[in-house]
């Protein structure tokens, strides 16, 4: 292998300033949602109080990448307790959808619209953080969604670009049209977003837990997570998909239960790395490190011609194990251990040409007891 000098200066100036702080500091997608977690440690919340306030914002800042009814997968740390979880926070199916509907019906895919729909998780997600390790209220912690859904935001270049390059697909489904093409347009980078539907299911939540937190913190909590699964949001839901050839049901919503468990994790140099479970494809980056192992890194020098290839040829081959072996535990045997362990991170790398890329996926590893062969492209 031989190393090939890096045509960049050492040292790109940076034109955004550096911020440092003494007391704390949040770092999200956007700044508006940054600032919204900021503000809750001020008002004395704690970081799992400020991390859902950030994280719920960007499902209404952000809302044409990720819903605030979608998915939120979150890991957490607590000092406190010296303890580390993750919250899958990713719905299942609902219980009407069969393999043998989308093979017979859908030619094996599963078409755009209300059949892509899991159960919405990150409602349970956001609220299961902060039973166990928040401080504030439900209410207070959505303050500043609430606020940017119903008063609305400025319009920022990428959320305008993403809506312009998706227009046939949000022009396709009224009720969003409504929302992401007022009056048939594009929004215009400067317009006020409102998204008072958002803000009123929210608030919902809010007033519901209002209601019960006089029997106490939890119980409050508690109820807003009801207002979403069993109560008029819940209903709301499954008219809608009832209506419109959607399979969700007020059964799959009641009785949507998280996964809270230690994450996975591999040694890389002097630290310890997690990712989520295979039920994403969080490992895929562990098993990319593990295959990297046997190399030097540093020497080979980084973003050099050889240091990408080695790099893009370990994530897929971890791709190809995602794509035959990853799937819910809950539904499927992963082999994770073995995916995981130095020694079939060492067999991966034993796939890897210095001389040749896989122009595609490269064939799965075999692994001995599972029901999934191996298969696949060839290096070209």
């Amino acid at each position: 292998m031989t190393t090939t000098p890096s045509p960049f200066p050492p040292s790109m100036p940076a034109y955004r300033p550096p911020i440092e702080g003494s007391r704390h500091g949040v770092v999200a997608g956007h700044y508006l949602a940054a600032h919204a977690g900021f503000a809750i440690f001020n008002a004395g919340g704690n970081a799992i109080d400020a991390g859902v306030a950030a994280g719920m914002a960007l499902g209404v800042l952000q809302s044409n990448f990720v819903g605030f009814a979608g998915v939120a997968p979150i890991i957490i740390y607590s000092a406190e307790k010296d303890e580390l979880i993750s919250i899958d926070g990713l719905g299942t199916w609902p219980k009407a959808a069969t393999l043998e509907m989308f093979e017979k019906g859908h030619r094996g895919t599963i078409p755009e619209g209300l059949l892509r729909t899991v159960v919405p998780a990150a409602p349970a997600a956001w609220i299961e953080a902060l039973i166990r390790y928040g401080t504030m209220s439900f209410g207070d912690i959505a303050e500043a969604s609430i606020r940017f859904a119903r008063e609305g935001f400025v319009m920022y270049p990428l959320m305008s670009d993403t809506i312009g390059t998706h227009r046939d697909g949000f022009a396709r489904w009224a009720a969003s049209a409504a929302i992401y093409l007022p009056g048939g347009q594009v929004p215009t980078v400067g317009d006020l977003f409102v998204q008072s539907d958002l803000a009123r299911t929210i608030q919902y939540m809010a007033d519901e837990e209002k209601a019960a937190a006089k029997r106490g913190r939890v119980t409050g909590l508690e109820a807003a997570r009801a207002a979403f699964y069993s109560g008029d949001i819940a209903k709301t839901i499954c008219d809608y998909h009832k209506a419109n050839g959607g399979l969700l049901s007020l059964d799959d919503m009641a009785n949507y239960r998280l996964t809270i468990e230690r994450p996975p994790s591999i040694r890389w140099g002097e630290m310890d790395v997690y990712t989520c479970g295979p039920w994403c494809q969080g490992p895929v980056l562990l098993q990319a490190l593990q295959i990297l192992k046997g190399y030097d890194l540093k020497r080979i020098g980084h973003n050099t011609a050889d240091y990408v290839h080695v790099v893009t040829e370990a994530l897929k081959l971890a791709c190809a194990d995602r794509e035959r072996y990853y799937g819910d535990p809950k539904f499927i045997d992963v082999p994770l251990d073995t995916l995981l362990s130095e020694a079939y991170g060492a067999q991966r790398r034993g796939q890897i040409r210095l001389d040749q890329a896989w122009p595609e996926l490269p064939p799965a590893g075999d692994i001995p007891g599972t029901r999934h062969g191996a298969g696949g492209a060839r290096a070209a």
